[in-house]
């Protein structure tokens, strides 16, 4: 018989470790976009080319992929060690400023480790209610890269830019204990998914994917990343200003994450997938053409609204798709890379044309390239039958 001040003990380890996983969710939003907001005071700090600075974007997003990829079976160890790896990576941006591309290699690296431990250690905890948690651990991330420009803003009027990432180095250092709270039986492999394809099947669908999942989050961190210097270029709104347009594209797509399950009781999954791709098209050729305030931050808003839903289709479609596969994390990895390729090629295309308006055709192209691959699968009838509505909900609101 347990001793009633052990059963004490344990459940207040437990009642914590939810709010703490939320908060450390919350601090990888953070993390994850907190380059893109200050890359215009980096830039000026640091003497950086448009090229250097996506090369930045391209490091830290290609070993947050390689990151991902690593997490295993042991999802506590992954998380305490991206934590960890976090906060060194930080800690040395701090201290090797202009020199600091292996720092960023080690940063992107933890949080490719945190995110997706967090994400599967959420849906492991609750496996009768993952849509739900999911959720949950989407809105904190979310929450965190909304507050992460009006926050980086007020900071940097009395700091460095690599003064933040010092700052977000020491925040993570707490979240590094956090399995020391974990009751490690709760973790549950249950997912209730169909077998798998095989053989051809399997791997056409995991490419097929995989290359829409590297186009969308190379949308969304191509746009992101590159707003704030494209509003102080474009309006020429100083650094706290240009954060607003950042602002505004997150807190929509955070908006557009919360409504989309009530836009499913109305329209079926695949032509709001179609019908959001289109509306990306739409909403990044306005910001090329914005030339005003208002123009821009219709722009912004109406961009992170398009995209909200896109991925969240993406992964319930293709999990519909892929049943139980083994494989189906490339998928994942995958979709990281694009967030790292997409941003430096905007950044190359901009220092080849003198124009980041230019550069960021280079999302524009990638939506178009989306809404190509959709019709394309239609007309060969690739895809599978249309997934029962009940069964895609609760992965819906999920964010790998």
């Amino acid at each position: 018989m347990a001793h009633p001040n052990y059963s004490a003990a344990k459940s207040l380890r437990l009642r914590l470790l939810g709010p703490l996983l939320h908060l450390g969710i919350a601090l990888t939003g953070v993390g994850t976009v907190l380059l893109g907001c200050i890359l215009p005071r980096l830039s000026v700090q640091w003497h950086l080319r448009d090229k250097d600075a996506g090369l930045l974007l391209l490091v830290q997003f290609a070993t947050a992929a390689t990151g991902a990829l690593l997490v295993r079976r042991n999802l506590w160890k992954a998380l305490a060690s991206g934590y960890a790896l976090i906060a060194a990576g930080a800690i040395a941006i701090f201290l090797l400023q202009q020199k600091s591309l292996p720092a960023f290699a080690v940063y992107g690296l933890g949080l490719g480790l945190a995110m997706t431990a967090n994400n599967m250690i959420a849906g492991r905890r609750y496996p009768q209610r993952m849509g739900a948690a999911l959720a949950v651990a989407n809105f904190s991330w979310s929450a965190g890269s909304v507050a992460c420009p009006l926050l980086a803003a007020q900071f940097l009027r009395h700091a460095t830019g690599g003064a933040a990432f010092l700052l977000v180095g020491f925040l993570a250092l707490p979240f590094i204990l956090l399995p020391l709270l974990a009751d490690h039986s709760d973790l549950h492999a249950a997912t209730g998914l169909e077998p798998a394809p095989t053989g051809m099947r399997e791997a056409t669908t995991i490419v097929y994917f995989a290359v829409l999942a590297f186009l969308y989050v190379g949308i969304e961190a191509s746009v992101g990343n590159w707003m704030s210097t494209y509003t102080t270029r474009t309006i020429a709104w100083t650094f706290a200003g240009s954060t607003l347009a950042v602002a505004f594209f997150w807190a929509a797509l955070l908006f557009g994450r919360a409504i989309t399950p009530a836009m499913l009781t109305w329209l079926p999954e695949r032509r709001l997938y179609r019908v959001s791709v289109v509306a990306t098209i739409a909403a990044v050729s306005l910001l090329l053409v914005a030339h005003s305030p208002l123009t821009l931050l219709l722009g912004a808003a109406f961009t992170g609204l398009a995209l909200a839903p896109v991925f969240p289709l993406i992964l319930a479609l293709f999990l519909a798709e892929i049943g139980e596969s083994r494989n189906a994390g490339w998928v994942f990895a995958v979709a990281g890379l694009g967030g790292a390729v997409l941003s430096w090629l905007t950044g190359i295309v901009s220092t080849g044309t003198g124009s980041l308006r230019i550069g960021l055709l280079v999302p524009g192209a990638a939506a178009l390239l989306m809404l190509g691959m959709i019709s394309w699968r239609r007309g060969n009838h690739l895809s599978g039958p249309p997934a029962d509505q009940r069964a895609l909900e609760p992965t819906i609101t999920g964010k790998a």
